[in-house]
């Protein structure tokens, strides 16, 4: 998968990301803050926040991983641009997940700030804390398949249980089409769901740029993976979603991850051919006698290879593994028995 086109004005994040260093805080449009915040001991090595400015103070465009160091990052990063956290009146979460949501509770101590996010992110928020337990967890990798030696191997809690229990709730929620910040029509939220339920983008219409989020990235195509209680067609929400994001009309991408691009209708294009490529792989390897989940997540390829995922990383690609499988079932191509371990085969 090509990687997208860095915008002119992102060469030098660009350049930190390619020489593994955290980048500088941008000012992207005016009022407009691009603010990278460390995650610690992580290959990803830090989220981007974005600091919009407004009338009686700023806003958050999510906030960072849960830890000190974060934290330090966040509140050094928001100095950068001449407002510090306790001018925070709102937070506009793209998602839940911890590196997004984990600095929401301080910023909100520090500041009295509102947090909004999606309805259905919020009822995943909630579905993950059950999840993220051992017995969950080691239940649904055995209806999987998975071997006995790694589910021996599985830790009591994942090692985020803790902290994912620490995400607080929102103070609103911020529909499909709506302008969640007072004063400023020109921002939409628009609902794309795939790499969680609730995840949203942000459109700048007068600044001609798209927040991101996690749903389109310029290097890696985000994980999408199941949720017991959305256990649904994840990947046919995030072909949807993102063949509708594909329209909209902007000149920069600022996503959570990397650096800001160009190109969008591009870089969608590339995913959708992405899954299509993956989702064929998966048909392909149940055709020649991979029969569960975790057969065919043996099988099919990965950017380390099946012998480089281990723990939490395994566990990762057996969820996108079955994911893709869901995806095959819902629309025909597969059929699976109904109860007991996963058995998937051809569709007659």
């Amino acid at each position: 998968m090509n990687a997208a086109k860095p915008a002119g004005s992102a060469l030098e994040q660009h350049a930190a990301w390619t020489g593994k260093r955290v980048p500088a805080v941008e000012q992207v449009r005016p009022g407009l803050w691009s603010v990278p915040t460390v995650i610690p001991d992580n290959p990803l090595r830090y989220v981007i926040a974005y600091v919009v400015e407004l009338d009686d103070g700023i806003a958050l465009i999510d906030t960072g991983w849960v830890d000190y160091r974060s934290w330090e990052s966040l509140q050094a990063g928001i100095a950068a641009t001449g407002h510090s956290a306790a001018d925070v009146r709102y937070i506009l979460l793209t998602h839940s997940h911890i590196d997004h949501h984990g600095l929401s509770a301080r910023v909100k101590a520090a500041s009295g700030a509102q947090i909004g996010m999606h309805t259905d992110e919020y009822a995943a928020l909630r579905d993950i804390r059950v999840s993220s337990r051992h017995d969950d967890a080691k239940g649904w990798l055995t209806a999987r398949g998975a071997d006995q030696d790694f589910l021996t191997g599985l830790a009591g809690r994942h090692a985020f249980a803790d902290a994912q229990d620490s995400l607080i709730a929102p103070d609103f929620f911020i529909p499909d089409g709506s302008h969640p910040l007072p004063g400023r029509p020109d921002i939409t939220a628009i609902w794309t769901p795939g790499h969680t339920q609730g995840h949203l983008c942000f459109h700048f219409e007068s600044d001609r740029v798209l927040v991101s989020g996690d749903h389109v990235l310029p290097r890696i195509t985000p994980h999408i993976s199941r949720a017991p209680m959305f256990d649904d067609d994840a990947v046919g929400s995030y072909l949807g979603s993102l063949a509708a994001i594909g329209k909209v009309d902007v000149d920069e991408v600022l996503p959570a991850h990397e650096y800001r691009f160009v190109d969008l209708s591009a870089r969608v294009a590339d995913l959708l051919d992405h899954h299509r490529v993956r989702l064929d792989e998966i048909e392909g390897a149940v055709a020649n006698g991979a029969q569960s989940t975790w057969d065919v997540a043996q099988v099919i390829s990965w950017s380390r290879g099946w012998n480089g995922t281990q723990g939490m990383m395994r566990h990762t690609a057996v969820s996108e593994t079955y994911t893709h499988l869901r995806h095959l079932e819902r629309t025909g191509r597969l059929q699976r028995t109904p109860s007991g371990v996963d058995s998937w085969m051809p569709r007659d």
